[in-house]
C-alpha cells in the first residue's frame, strides 16, 4: 500500500501492532513547520477513554478490512 489508497475515516493499525485508529487526515506534514513525514496520515485513537492523535508515516501503517 502506497498511502494513496488511504481515505479519510480508513481504520488502520501500525504494521508493528497497536491500537485500532481512524485516519482524519492524508497529506504532506513535512512542509511548514510540522516537520512530519512527506507522505502521512494524520490518525485519531482512543487511550484510556482519551482520545489520541499523531502523524504517521504512511509506510508503517496497514488497513485493517472490517
Amino acid at each position: 500500500m502506497t498511502g494513496l489508497e488511504f481515505v479519510k475515516g480508513d481504520i488502520v493499525v501500525l504494521k508493528s501492532g497497536g491500537p485500532a485508529m481512524t485516519v482524519e487526515s492524508i497529506g504532506n506534514y513535512a512542509e511548514g513547520l510540522a516537520r512530519g513525514p512527506e507522505r502521512g496520515a494524520k490518525c485519531i485513537w482512543f487511550d484510556g477513554g482519551k482520545p489520541q492523535e499523531h502523524v504517521f508515516d504512511v509506510a508503517v501503517l496497514e488497513k485493517v478490512e472490517p
